[in-house]
């Protein structure tokens, strides 16, 4: 069946439909539905509880709700063999002070550390009271963390920084134990008679706000190295901007469903939004240069013709994708539906973007250059290294 070329007439019209879908993909990320940080950016426990038959999915939860725990997600489905309870917890405030704790302390024993070992060697007054004055400080802090895991020693009774770091790392080791075996306890009294295997999997606050501030950097790279790489290779402003709007486009589209489908930010769906970067300069790009550097037949036959070609390339990662959707369907691999949504949804967005958007813009380019008289004349990446 042949397609009408949508770029004849008044194209300009399939802009509203790319607008319209940015606007409602930012309202659900900001207002409706905002978008929600796995315990890979912000911290929790991931939970994954086997079990050898099917539980009351609401009394699991109250029950570990009575415990103290905030359940963020919780969810059972059903595998070949058994039963699967997959549960996203927020870490314990006891622990969560705990860590940061103890970050304090060895933020400060490193300077104590070294005015310690002045001391030694010196009898320079000022040393020794700029040491003392950290000592209290480090004492204090150490003494916090003793009276979390209930340790009756005070730390001033340790005469070097060293021991005292000791004593603060077994203190640390004591909560975390206590914590973990009232998280197991709290589970063999929710699953009493039921046999049962679990994998707790807890990320502490500093490695999420470290994870976060590194795939923000990596995003940042990614699209500063794209900006400079399209530029290059386009050399002329309103093409390299519709090929960064597209990829822009994709990952608003992606984030927006992710809100819908109450998709958190983790690893997994960060690193779809990474492809998606990739699969829109495919498309944005194969648009581009069809449209500027071909001279048979008018710009929106180009365009078309590209539309064609782009589209084939969509479909055909999509069918990829879904396939992974079903095995996630089958596996209940929380990773692979993080993934596979997110990149489907991108796609989707990326032929909307694409097509109804990029493309309309560089057909008015080109069109508007005509109505000046004038025609695009290719500047090739090294025409200032190798002239004629």
């Amino acid at each position: 069946m042949d397609i009408a070329n949508p770029y004849l007439g008044d194209y300009k019209k399939l802009m509203i439909l790319p607008i319209l879908l940015a606007i409602v993909s930012i309202l659900f990320i900001t207002v409706i539905s905002p978008l929600r940080l796995g315990v890979d950016f912000k911290g929790g426990i991931d939970l994954e509880i086997s079990v050898s038959e099917q539980v009351n999915i609401d009394d699991f939860k109250h029950s570990l709700e009575q415990n103290g725990y905030v359940i963020n997600k919780i969810a059972q489905n059903k595998r070949p063999s058994d039963y699967i309870i997959q549960a996203e917890l927020s870490r314990s405030q006891k622990v969560t002070d705990a860590d940061d704790i103890k970050l304090d302390f060895f933020e400060l024993r490193s300077q104590v550390s070294e005015l310690e070992a002045q001391t030694l060697y010196t009898n320079d007054s000022q040393i020794h009271e700029q040491y003392h004055s950290k000592r209290l400080e480090l004492d204090e802090i150490a003494n916090r963390i003793f009276s979390l895991a209930d340790f009756e020693q005070n730390a001033s009774s340790y005469s070097s920084a060293h021991l005292i770091t000791r004593q603060v790392q077994e203190a640390h080791v004591r909560i975390r134990d206590v914590e973990e075996n009232k998280l197991n306890n709290a589970i063999a009294s929710a699953l009493a008679g039921i046999d049962y295997e679990s994998s707790p999997s807890e990320r502490t606050a500093t490695m999420s706000t470290n994870f976060l501030e590194r795939a923000f950097t990596i995003l940042f790279y990614s699209i500063l190295l794209t900006s400079v790489v399209v530029f290059l290779i386009f050399r002329d402003f309103i093409p390299s901007v519709a090929v960064l709007v597209g990829a822009g486009a994709d990952i608003i589209f992606a984030l927006g469903a992710m809100s819908v489908f109450n998709i958190s930010l983790t690893l997994a769906s960060f690193s779809a939004l990474l492809m998606l970067i990739g699969f829109s300069l495919d498309t944005n790009i194969l648009l581009t240069i069809r449209v500027l550097k071909r001279k048979e037949h008018s710009v929106a036959e180009r365009a078309f013709d590209s539309m064609k070609t782009g589209m084939t390339m969509s479909f055909s990662t999509m069918v990829a994708f879904f396939a992974l959707f079903a095995l996630a369907l089958i596996t209940h691999e929380s990773i692979y539906s993080e993934i596979s949504i997110v990149v489907i949804a991108g796609l989707f967005g990326d032929l909307i973007a694409t097509w109804a958007f990029n493309a309309v813009m560089i057909i008015s380019y080109i069109q508007d250059l005509e109505r000046k008289g004038k025609t695009y004349v290719h500047k090739p990446l090294l025409s200032y290294i190798f002239k004629n």
